[in-house]
């Protein structure tokens, strides 16, 4: 190495850069070497300097004492956030009794020093309706609802941001129209509970309407049906968003809008398939058994659900157990909605209007990977305030530009 080393510090690490000639490279160490080292170094002190930091705060928690997306964790009741701090180790101090105080400190690009904040520990509740907004301007009244799950309070959150929406459109057009069309976006979504899928789908289908009902060989049929009158008005389009892993109390939700054609479902083919009643009994040594004691079947009559189960036969121990096929096309049947369109049953909702997933570039999958979006938006936020009519503009655009290539000149990412 020749002489003129320089030394920068970031976070607890020291980084050592030298220039180096050809001639100057060891014979167990080549150039590549070097600068693979040197970028693994760099690497590893950005992550340090990166550290433990808040990925989500929960609104009516974390969120409402002052935490945000993107917050540095320091001390958890003043016992330092070290390198060696894990997630899990983290997770364990925020954890404990209800009621009980926990006392963080936090860093926060844009601003200086440490913040603490005190709040009691409780139970988080996660609502299902991650978003609700309107699309576009709300003058257009197209409103926008993001259905991520099916709790207990599930029909209540929906309830309310279908009011909200309302409220928006009416107060954009001055009284003069209400909510012109309602896009629910399920894609994603899992299911959960048979009962808030019910809650859910009376808001939308007419009242007397059948939802759901329950089928099987020693179980009793039951028959769910809305008795409660809709609060979307019947002449707001409605549009639901699925995919492959829209699944159960989802597709529920779906077959009971496409079977009535009070909405259309659009997609980029069919939904999960997942149409089992399935009871939970518990058993010692604090196990439990799942077992299948009936199917769903929507309105029409079909049933979603996309795989058959067999039980295996034979003298070899891998012919004797159960055996799982998925429906066949030729083996689906056919069914007629209310306005005689026709559906199949077998394999989830099938789409009414399909769409092609958009299919991610190399550039876009890079970006995300390596953390830079993150990255840009911390040093943004240093000299802008984020405000809710925020559009990257122009020049925020030319600037993450300035940013991603400075990072690929220092050797921090490869495009």
């Amino acid at each position: 190495f020749k002489p003129g080393m320089t030394s920068s510090t970031k976070g607890s690490k020291s980084i050592i850069v030298a220039a180096v000639d050809e001639d100057d490279v060891d014979d167990a160490e080549d150039e590549d070497d070097i600068v693979a080292r040197q970028k693994e170094e760099r690497l590893q002190a950005r992550i340090q300097e990166q550290g433990i930091r808040v990925v989500n705060a929960f609104e009516n928690y974390a969120f409402d004492y002052g935490m945000r997306v993107g917050d540095k964790l320091v001390a958890i009741d003043d016992v330092p956030i070290t390198p060696g701090t894990t997630v899990e180790g983290v997770r364990n101090k925020l954890r404990g009794e209800p009621g009980t105080l926990v006392s963080i400190s936090f860093e926060r690009d844009g601003v200086q020093g440490v913040q603490t904040i005190t709040m009691p520990r409780s139970v988080v509740r996660v609502r299902d309706v991650k978003l609700a907004t309107m699309l576009g301007s709300p003058k257009d009244g197209i409103g926008y609802i993001q259905l991520s799950g099916f709790a207990s309070e599930t029909g209540r959150e929906m309830r309310a941001a279908i009011r909200y929406l309302q409220r928006v459109a009416e107060d954009a057009s001055d009284g003069t129209q209400s909510l012109q069309g309602l896009v629910l976006d399920m894609r994603g979504n899992p299911g959960g509970l048979l009962t808030s899928a019910v809650d859910v789908a009376s808001l939308l289908v007419p009242k007397g309407s059948d939802i759901v009902s329950a089928k099987g060989r020693g179980f009793p049929g039951v028959l769910y049906r809305s008795r409660v009158d809709p609060i979307l008005d019947p002449s707001t389009k409605l549009a639901v968003l699925v995919n492959r892993n829209t699944a159960s109390a989802a597709e529920i939700v779906s077959g009971a809008i496409q079977d009535l054609d009070v909405g259309v479902i659009v997609g980029a083919d069919r939904t999960f398939g997942k149409g089992l009643v399935q009871n939970v009994e518990e058993l010692p040594f604090k196990s439990a058994l799942k077992f299948t004691v009936a199917k769903y079947y929507t309105p029409s009559g079909r049933c979603i659900q996309g795989i058959q189960y067999k039980e295996g036969g034979g003298l070899r121990e891998e012919d004797g157990k159960y055996k799982e096929e998925r429906i066949a096309k030729k083996d689906r049947g056919v069914f007629y909605t209310t306005n005689g369109r026709v559906v199949r049953d077998g394999g989830g909702v099938e789409a009414d209007f399909k769409v092609e997933v958009p299919k991610a570039s190399a550039l876009e999958i890079t970006l995300l990977r390596s953390g830079v979006l993150a990255d840009f938006a911390s040093e943004w936020s240093k000299k802008h305030e984020l405000t809710n009519n925020f559009n990257v503009d122009e020049d925020t655009y030319r600037a993450f530009q300035t940013f991603v290539t400075e990072r690929q000149k220092e050797g921090d990412l490869e495009l």
